[in-house]
């Protein structure tokens, strides 16, 4: 019966390491699931007003009560 004690014991072991990967996969799948945005699609013209604004952001900044004015905050 020792050997049976002993290869439970590794079973158990195996199921113990499997149970945390388990875990640590569902953490990264939640992280994941965070981290995922729902694509917008814009047409080009939208595109290119929206590159011109980041433009003039980036050369000048932009008040903040403007920015929530634009985003109709």
């Amino acid at each position: 019966m020792g050997a049976d004690a002993e290869l439970l014991k590794v079973i158990y072991e195996e199921l113990r390491e499997i149970k945390e990967e388990l875990k640590r996969l569902n953490s990264r799948m939640e992280l994941i699931e965070l981290g995922l945005i729902q694509e917008e699609e814009i047409d080009e013209e939208e595109a290119k007003e929206l590159d011109v604004l980041a433009e003039e952001t980036r050369k000048t900044g932009i008040p903040w009560e403007k920015l929530k004015a634009e985003l109709d905050l």
